[in-house]
């Protein structure tokens, strides 16, 4: 089924413990810093319920009911771009896809897993997660990923922490009808606003740590399931916002800590259970759907950065100033380098962990990230050089809405004649709002740190074939046998020109061995 928006609202309403600002929430959809949040999620249901997205957003499943696309396994390609898709659709909106967007990339990276330990090892996963999967299509449910734990002392593996034992998720407790587990997820997103949790590890684990293999799924009012949903980036609303933080009005608070104290988790809902050999599939598969929907973000962010740097140069009179123009030449080709890599992983998706489901080509899609997080400081200094000074201290709504002052800020924060004050005050506030400490911090290590996309591309790199070029290159053998290079011709295989050797022995020096 496709769900309305108010049958999502209604959802919402099932006695979750969730607390924000030192207060519990009665009610995240009244909560005056959640419902922000709430109102954005809500994008997820507006898009697939309107005719010029349905499209795209909408298929059917094996009975011909409509479902959620995310919501589906991907297996070919044209199933990878038409993910990027709904993702690009959904942020270029403002911010939509929020509770369809880790909790997808984690429901396949459960598949992909399923699929391997189900074929080494006997296990039924698969079975769980399809079932699961159509238990999420039958209702259409809103989903996050937890993911992230808090790490403790990050020298020592989860086994080995010193305070206690709880740093990161871990089954305490095996029943007869499930399991029981207790930790606890940081920075999860979008789980205010989510029906349903989706966990996996974070790392990679080691047999000591077998306990800490776990993933599984419950929903977000699951008894000992707790919220504690961060600060909001402001505490302003409505129109005043809207010109002050154009784009924080709409993002806080998503991402929250979220304690499991003594959770119940039934057998039907388990996806790893202890298989701390597996766990590395799932962990490398999570991180290559999810960078993808990370790759799709970054580009409207990017976008609409280099719109802004364009609009505050011409509106400051300096677009044709050769060095204002080289700096937004290079923001232009850095956004257009970040998402023509996102889609190169989706024209050639792997499937090395699993052998049916597709996941974004893992060289590309780090890439793709890796260009954005690194280059990002640099966009916010060239906005900050071309904008000037005014993208720190440009008056805020309530100044210029004050009928006594505004005609001094109408007069003197004019500058290029066409242009209105008031569009250029709108252009720096935005400009200030998307290069503020939340998109600092959030760019570099949302869906990933910096040193895990050179890890990534480190072991992504096809060294065999990168040396076999080095290798024919200098006439040296190892070659041969490379799928790329050894089955080029060589030159002097194909042209037999004998009158050329000749002559060149002719006046080809001579190698002195004497002094």
């Amino acid at each position: 089924m496709i769900k309305t928006v108010e049958q999502y609202l209604e959802s919402l309403d099932d006695g979750r413990q969730v607390w924000c600002l030192g207060e519990k929430v009665t009610d995240v959809r009244t909560h005056p810093s959640i419902s922000t949040i709430i109102r954005m999620a809500a994008m997820d249901y507006v898009l697939p319920n309107h005719p010029d997205y349905r499209d795209i957003f909408v298929t059917q499943d094996k009975d011909g009911e409509d479902i959620n696309f995310l919501l589906t396994s991907p297996k070919t390609s044209e199933d990878m771009l038409r993910r990027r898709e709904c993702y690009l659709v959904g942020m270029r909106t403002g911010g939509g896809v929020l509770v369809h967007c880790m909790g997808a990339d984690a429901l396949a990276s459960f598949s992909v897993a399923a699929e391997v330990m189900d074929k080494k090892l006997g296990t039924n996963y698969m079975e769980r997660v399809e079932n699961y999967r159509q238990y999420l299509q039958k209702n259409d449910l809103a989903l996050t990923g937890a993911i992230t734990d808090v790490k403790g002392d990050r020298s020592l593996h989860p086994s080995a922490q010193k305070q206690h034992k709880d740093y990161y998720l871990r089954i305490v407790d095996k029943k007869e009808d499930g399991i029981v587990v207790r930790g606890a997820k940081v920075h999860i997103s979008a789980s205010p606003c989510a029906n349903e949790l989706l966990c996996l590890p974070c790392r990679t684990m080691g047999e000591a740590d077998r306990d800490y293999a776990v993933a599984f799924a419950v929903p977000v009012n699951t008894p000992g399931v707790k919220l504690l949903a961060v600060e909001p980036n402001v505490r302003l609303y409505g129109e005043e916002c809207e010109f002050d933080n154009p784009e924080s009005d709409h993002l806080q608070p998503s991402e929250s800590l979220v304690i499991f104290d003594d959770v119940f988790v039934p057998w039907e809902r388990v996806f790893m259970c202890g298989e701390w050999q597996h766990s590395q599939s799932l962990v490398y598969a999570f991180a290559s759907y999810h960078r993808l929907f990370g790759t799709c973000k970054m580009t409207r962010q990017l976008e609409l950065m280099t719109g802004a740097a364009k609009l505050i140069a011409e509106y400051n009179g300096v677009d044709r100033i050769p060095h204002v123009r080289k700096k937004l030449a290079w923001m232009a080709y850095v956004t257009e380098t970040v998402q023509m890599l996102s889609k190169q992983a989706c024209l050639e998706p792997i499937s090395e962990f699993g052998m049916d489901v597709m996941m974004p080509n893992r060289m590309a899609i780090n890439a793709s990230k890796f260009t954005y997080a690194s280059n990002f400081h640099t966009m916010c200094q060239h906005m900050h050089d071309i904008g000037g000074g005014l993208t720190t201290t440009v008056p805020a709504y309530r100044d210029w809405k004050n009928k006594e002052i505004s005609p001094y800020i109408e007069k003197y924060l004019s500058a290029k004649d066409g242009v209105t004050t008031e569009d250029r005050l709108r252009i720096l506030r935005l400009i200030k709002d998307c290069t503020g400490n939340h998109w600092q911090v959030d760019t570099i290590h949302g869906e990933g740190s910096m040193a895990a996309q050179e890890m990534f591309l480190y072991g992504s790199a096809d060294w065999s074939k990168l040396e076999a070029a080095a290798r024919r290159a200098a006439h040296m053998d190892g070659w041969q046998s490379d799928a790329t290079y050894g089955k080029l011709l060589l030159i002097k295989d194909c042209v037999n020109m004998p009158e050329l050797d000749e002559s060149y022995q002719g006046f080809a020096p001579t190698l002195k061995t004497e002094r």
